[in-house]
């Protein structure tokens, strides 16, 4: 348990919440991964699927995952470590402590329709807008490749063991925004110093003036673009 906790792996015990969070998505003769099943809360609400994956790092779980959902491929590793396989649907109660790497390995697949749950402060940071303290390369990226809804907020006492901050849960649906292939590196230049101005950052006078959080997300790209022209990025 103390390795969970360090973790941030906490198990949603409310089956209503559950069946919520996997309604928000159809699963219907889709190929479905799951990240994190734990004891599978979310899982037995996953219905009328074409394929299942579970990725579970617990090997603990293995017996209880494998007699109850004896139609899914079961995965017992780091999903920060193992290739995913092909999926259209991605549905995960995200342990707390890894949800960002997670997050940022889930932009770089290609499917269809998702849905997360993340602690409050990581969800208010995908969300966030330009001129917020929020605003950051992870908002950039997620709200590139997704669209995002948040669906709802779920309190600490829904889960055991109970955390110290409310979840958050996301509806993610593929966007076909061009993402240029240097921009995440770009972004992480830009963000890694984010107080100081744009000029003083990468040497650029067009809005040189600004910080990277006061720009918008298009703003950003022709920066980008004006950047990488004269630097061959």
């Amino acid at each position: 348990m103390n390795r969970r906790k360090k973790l941030g792996i906490n198990f949603l015990r409310d089956p209503v919440i559950a069946k919520r969070i996997v309604s928000s998505v159809d699963c219907e003769d889709k190929d479905v991964l799951e990240i994190g099943p734990g004891m599978g809360s979310l899982t037995k609400f996953i219905e009328n699927y074409r394929t299942l994956t579970l990725i579970e790092m617990e090997d603990e779980f293995e017996p209880f995952l494998r007699l109850n959902f004896p139609a899914a491929r079961i995965i017992i590793a780091d999903a920060l470590n193992v290739q995913w396989p092909h999926f259209q649907v991605f549905i995960s109660n995200m342990p707390y402590s890894i949800s960002t790497p997670l997050l940022e390995k889930l932009w770089g697949n290609d499917f269809d329709v998702g849905v997360i749950t993340i602690q409050k402060e990581v969800a208010d940071r995908i969300l966030a807008s330009p001129h917020t303290k929020d605003f950051s390369r992870l908002s950039i990226m997620m709200q590139l490749k997704f669209s995002m809804r948040k669906i709802f907020d779920i309190p600490p006492w829904k889960f055991y063991p109970e955390p110290s901050v409310y979840s958050t849960v996301i509806r993610l649906e593929k966007n076909e925004k061009y993402i240029p292939e240097q921009f995440d590196s770009f972004l992480k230049i830009l963000f890694s110093q984010r107080r100081k101005k744009i000029r003083n950052i990468i040497n650029q006078e067009f809005f040189g003036d600004n910080r990277p959080e006061e720009l918008n997300i298009d703003q950003l790209l022709e920066l980008y673009r004006r950047f990488s022209e004269k630097q061959q990025f």
